[in-house]
Formats: C-alpha cells, sequence, structure tokens
C-alpha cells in the first residue's frame, strides 16, 4: 500500500468493520455534531458579531475596546484547552464533557448582566473560554477518533460540520431577539441552547465504552482537582496580566504576553511529563513526552498555528476587505452572513476534506486544500469581478472546514490515542492562539494602508508555508493495536 492512497482493506471483513462502526457510533457522532455546533467556538464568537454594535450604542464602547473581547476568549482557550485536554485523558471526555456545557451557558448568560466597566465584558469572556473550554472539540472528537477507523475523517466531518450550520442560522435567530427582546435577552437566548440541546443529547448518547475500560484499567496517579486547580491558578495570573498589559501597553504587548504563555506552558508541560508507564492508560500511543520528542508534533503545532492565522485573519476582516475593493456595505455584508458563502463553504469543506482523508493521505489532502487558499489572496489584492472575488473566499472557506478534521485526524494518526486530549488540546491552544490574535494582527499591518494588499500578500505566504510543511509528517503510525488500517 503506497503513502499516497494509505486506504483501508477492501476485503469483506473491512467492509463489516466499517459497518459497524457506524451501526454503533452513530449515536457519538450525533451528539458531537450538535454538541460542536453549540461548543465554545461558536457560540460567543457569533454573538459578539452580532451583538457588538448594539454595545457600542449603548456603552459608547470603541470598535477597538469590543474585538478586545476576541483577545480574552482566545487567552482563556489558550490555558483551558489543555487543561480540558489532561482532564479528558485523566477522567474520560463524558465526565469533562457535561460539566462544561453547563458552565459555557451560565457564562454566556452571564453578559446579559453586564456593565458599562469594559473590565466586567473581559472577566465574563475569559472565565467562559476557560470553563467552557471542555465542549470544544478536543472532547467530542477524542470519542470519535477512538470508535472509527474506516471511515474516521468522515465522521469527523460530519459531527465538525456543526460549527458551520450554527454559523448560518446564527445571525438570523440573535437578531430576531435583538430586535424583539433587546440585547441582554439575545445573550440568554443564546446560553440556554447548550441546555436544550447539547446536554440532554450528550449525557443520553455520548459514551465511549473503550475509553472507559481503558481509564478503568488504568493506575492513575495525579488527582484531577489538582490538574483543575493548577489550571485556575495559571489563568487568574494570565488574566491579571493580561488586563493590566491591556491599559498600559496595548494589544500588540497582549499578543506576546500570550506567545510568551504557550511557549512557558509548553516547556512546564514537557518538563512535567512521564515516560514512566505507572498511570498510563491501555489506549494505544504514544506518551506526551514520546510526543514532544517526534518533530510532526512540532511541525502540526506550527502548521496550525500559521494556518489558523491566516485563515482567521482574511474571514474576520473579509467585509472590510471588501469595503476596501469599493463594494457597497450592504453587499460587502451580502458576502459573508447574506449569501452565507464562508459558512456553506466551511460545511462543503469539512464534508469533503472528511471523506478524502479516508482515501487518501492525509498530509497531501491538506497540502492541496490549504496551500490552494494563497491564490484567493492574490485575488483579493486584484481588481477583479464579484464572482472571482467570490471564488477566492470560498477557497478561504473550504481551507477553514478542512483544518478542524485535519487536526483531530493527524493527532490520533500520527500519536494514537494514550495522550490524544493533552496532546489536541495544545495543538488547538497554538491554533486558537494564532486564530484568535490574527485579526488584530491585520489591522495593525494594514496601519494606513488603503487596504490589505501587503497583508494578504504575507497571507499567501502563509498559506503556503504551513501546507507544504504538512508534506513532512511522511506516513501514519502503526500502534500494533489492528486499528490503524491506513
Amino acid at each position: 500500500m503506497n503513502e499516497i492512497t494509505q486506504s483501508g482493506d477492501n476485503n469483506d471483513h473491512g467492509h463489516v468493520d466499517a459497518r459497524s462502526e457506524w451501526a454503533n457510533g452513530w449515536p457519538i457522532v450525533l451528539s458531537a455534531l450538535v454538541g460542536i455546533a453549540l461548543c465554545l467556538s461558536p457560540l460567543p464568537y457569533w454573538a459578539l458579531i452580532i451583538i457588538g454594535p448594539e454595545l457600542a450604542k449603548e456603552f459608547g464602547w470603541s470598535r477597538e475596546m469590543i474585538t478586545a473581547g476576541f483577545l480574552y476568549m482566545t487567552a482563556g482557550v489558550l490555558v483551558g484547552a489543555p487543561v480540558a485536554g489532561q482532564l479528558v485523558d485523566r477522567l474520560g471526555a463524558r465526565k469533562v464533557l457535561l460539566p462544561a456545557i453547563i458552565a459555557l451557558a451560565i457564562g454566556t448568560m452571564s453578559f446579559s448582566l453586564m456593565t458599562p466597566n469594559p473590565v466586567v465584558f473581559y472577566t465574563i469572556f475569559f472565565f467562559t473560554a476557560f470553563l467552557g473550554a471542555g465542549t470544544l472539540p478536543i472532547t467530542w472528537s477524542k470519542a470519535i477518533v477512538n470508535n472509527f477507523d474506516h471511515h474516521r475523517g468522515l465522521a469527523l466531518g460530519i459531527a465538525l460540520t456543526g460549527t458551520g450550520l450554527y454559523g448560518f442560522l446564527a445571525p438570523t435567530y440573535i437578531q430576531a431577539f435583538i430586535n424583539n427582546f433587546g440585547w441582554r435577552w439575545a445573550y440568554v437566548a443564546v446560553g440556554i441552547l447548550p441546555l436544550l440541546f447539547s446536554l440532554p443529547l450528550a449525557f443520553r448518547l455520548f459514551r465511549d465504552e473503550k475509553e472507559e475500560r481503558a481509564l478503568k484499567a488504568a493506575a492513575q496517579t495525579t488527582p484531577w482537582n489538582k490538574i483543575f486547580i493548577y489550571g485556575s491558578v495559571l489563568s487568574v495570573i494570565l488574566f491579571g496580566s493580561m488586563t493590566l498589559t491591556l491599559t498600559t501597553q496595548g494589544p500588540v504587548w497582549v499578543i506576546w504576553l500570550m506567545l510568551a504563555f504557550l511557549v512557558a506552558y509548553l516547556v512546564y508541560v514537557y518538563m512535567g511529563a512521564s515516560d514512566d508507564a505507572k498511570g498510563a492508560n491501555e489506549l494505544p500511543g504514544l506518551t506526551l513526552r514520546e510526543t514532544f520528542k517526534d518533530y510532526r508534533f512540532w511541525i502540526i503545532l506550527f502548521s496550525f498555528m500559521l494556518l489558523g492565522a491566516v485563515i482567521s485573519g482574511i474571514i474576520a476582516n473579509s467585509k472590510f476587505i471588501l469595503l476596501d475593493k469599493g463594494y457597497t456595505d450592504s453587499a460587502a455584508t451580502g458576502f459573508f452572513t447574506g449569501a452565507g458563502l464562508i459558512g456553506l463553504s466551511v460545511l462543503f469543506g469539512r464534508l469533503l476534506g472528511g471523506w478524502l482523508v479516508d482515501h487518501f493521505w492525509a498530509p497531501l489532502i491538506g497540502c492541496i486544500f490549504l496551500s490552494v487558499p494563497a491564490i484567493g489572496c492574490y485575488i483579493l489584492m486584484g481588481d477583479h469581478s464579484v464572482w472571482v472575488n467570490a471564488i477566492a473566499l470560498v477557497l478561504v472557506g473550504v481551507a477553514a472546514g478542512v483544518e478542524f478534521d485535519l487536526m483531530a485526524y493527524f493527532a490520533s494518526r500520527y500519536f494514537g490515542m494514550k495522550a490524544y486530549g493533552r496532546i489536541y488540546g495544545i495543538v488547538y491552544a497554538a491554533f486558537g492562539l494564532g486564530s484568535g490574535t490574527s485579526p488584530i494582527i491585520f489591522n495593525l499591518i494594514r496601519g494606513t494602508d488603503p487596504n490589505y494588499s501587503t497583508v494578504l500578500s504575507y497571507a499567501a505566504v502563509g498559506f503556503i508555508i504551513g501546507g507544504v510543511s504538512l508534506l513532512f509528517l511522511g506516513k501514519y503510525r502503526d500502534f500494533g493495536d489492528g486499528n490503524t488500517g491506513h
């Protein structure tokens, strides 16, 4: 079997196994689809995009003050995602997921209690992200990759379409509540969704028996509450440092502070990791320290931090890019929210990418889908027709869909399941740092330029470097569990 296809066996036994995956695993995929649609990633993000102008009207906040909320959300994920990953490996996905859903719901509804003091706004954003990080794909995806092998990519793709579906429906839903009841009740309407849909489905359907057996047989040595307490202390330190830096130095130094925190956290995790088999679960794969010594981990971490930055930077500023090109406000808005151009492209990218990685070498698929948007950057830099610009946005949207699939897929194929939660949590934190800070970085680089051409030229290089880097990952690992198949 060659490196390009790396597909599973096509014998009768393989087909039976593939069918049994869906017969046994559909409750996990269904609950994950809804749970990811209403997880931390899209819920506060879309709420702020739609409700942000209302905050400016009522409190007189500037655009910079409002969008700084995304920095605090990113910082909360930066510390919360690795903590959630550790807890998932220690307790199991379900035990982390259920309380995190409740925390996310309460945190989102808490925005309705905001005062004119922006520190209250930032505090709610940060700690909602920290406590709600357990709802991110880190948690949902572990059960999927643990129970799907032949159709792992497609199962991940279907589940991860949830964020695109919510992004397509959320603007109308939120705006309706704003128009009829005001922005405070709109936040309540958003926050109650996980309690109504995610929590019941997760409670009834989301069970990973394979993980439960492995954790039961493992001799865990570090109490889960110790992990949570350490994470909480770190979160308070980071929040205080960010707030002081933002008020005295500005957002640029906040970004450097967050990057320094990620580096310090990686050093801390490595120093605390151990290859000792004591306390390790029976799931196949590398330990955390073994993973840190594998060059593939650093390629994945760097690539997705870079790719997350260029993709998010373009999507978050897509309306401004189009306005600079001479589009009217309504036309530029229609491209993004009205026609759902990017949202639909994300859905398509997740499904297509998920199917392709089940049949072909995933790094090659990633290289193609994640480097081709460089063409879109050069399109947006020039003077082209509306349909050509639409193609550029579609290329970026498809890349946004593929990247989430690939992060989970690579973590499972190259490092296995033994430390999956911690590995994915660290990669997701790096990805979140890139995607959460790039919207501001794009505008800092643009400065007083009349358009985003300079920024887009840098983004094109970022797409190529990030995409081509994936080709150096090599063949998937065989962990001897009879479950690689690729």
